[in-house]
């Protein structure tokens, strides 16, 4: 299959962004006002955490990735840029699609409002190469809420291949020479963007290389051998509410019918800012995580509707 440009054929229909709105989101309204209170009694992400452990079976997974990377070598396309179905890819679009059926998770709190963002932004970390010196490229990526797999394979490829295949990486560069500066400077330029984040807007140039302004941080770890997933903080600086690690799948013995058995499992840490939305919501979005992760094969299909969070 080749590319397919996403404007040729219909896509489910998004809320569009009125002129007065902020460029990340927009305020909700028809929430109860015990959680408008919230922000007011627990002003800052830092202090707003909750930590989510959990073991998924990974079973389907990698026989889902085995059938599409088949597919891909018997029904080889050179005009396709997905030339293998990633772990990372897989994940992505996992997440696309939790954000785009659960849309309380793509909130954040800013100026003790509750606003739900205009897009799902997810921000990542690429390595040139794999060493203690490798260089690394902060980046994020913006998907439209139906997507497919291959919509997601589609965009990563294309910002792997401008990291891997050129020297140009704009958020290095920005900071390598922001901090030339004298430190007066420094904490005046960090606090001009903290401004322009607190009214909420932001140059165009600086939204895909400011990772803190983001639905999701997302780590797999997996991809540079750690089976092991550490919790990984939120920042009070930006608006990310959700930071999402994944580690390598492993095998896990457990307790069968037939004795000891071994199964592959794959480690999710989640850190959410819990002011978005109540335990409730983030414990049946984790059922649909795992709905999804029992049945990869719906990613193939772009959603044809997606609820609107107002």
């Amino acid at each position: 299959m080749s590319k397919v440009d996403s404007t040729s054929t219909k896509r489910a229909k998004i809320r569009k962004r009125k002129r007065w709105e902020r460029f990340d989101g927009y305020r909700l309204k028809n929430i109860p006002s015990f959680q408008k209170l919230i922000p007011f009694t627990m002003k800052r992400r830092s202090a707003s955490l909750n930590y989510f452990e959990i073991t998924y079976d990974a079973g389907e997974i990698l026989k889902y990735l085995d059938g599409k990377n088949r597919n891909l070598e018997e029904n080889f396309d050179p005009n396709n840029p997905i030339k293998q179905y990633t772990y990372t890819q897989f994940f992505m679009t996992l997440i696309v699609r939790m954000f785009a059926l659960r849309p309380r998770l793509n909130r954040f709190v800013s100026r003790k409002n509750i606003y739900q963002r205009h897009n799902i932004e997810i921000a990542y970390v690429l390595k040139k190469d794999f060493s203690d010196d490798g260089e690394e490229s902060t980046t994020v990526d913006t998907f439209e809420r139906d997507s497919n797999i291959d919509d997601v394979g589609y965009i990563l490829h294309d910002s792997i291949k401008s990291v891997k295949e050129t020297t140009d990486d704009k958020s290095g560069d920005f900071v390598d020479t922001l901090m030339k500066l004298p430190n007066f400077i420094i904490t005046f330029v960090t606090w001009i963007f903290d401004v322009l984040i607190y009214i909420g807007y932001c140059p165009a140039v600086l939204r895909k290389i400011d990772t803190m302004q983001s639905s999701v941080m997302f780590a797999n770890l997996g991809s540079i051998g750690l089976e092991g997933t550490p919790h990984h903080h939120l920042y009070d600086r930006g608006t990310c509410s959700i930071f999402i690690s994944v580690g390598r799948i492993r095998k896990q013995k457990y307790l069968g019918e037939n004795g000891v058995e071994e199964r592959d499992v794959v480690d999710f840490k989640i850190t959410m800012d819990e002011r978005i939305a109540d335990g409730f919501y983030f414990v049946k979005s984790f059922e649909l995580l795992k709905e999804i992760l029992d049945n990869p094969q719906q990613l193939d299909d772009r959603l044809k509707e997606v609820p609107i969070d107002e």
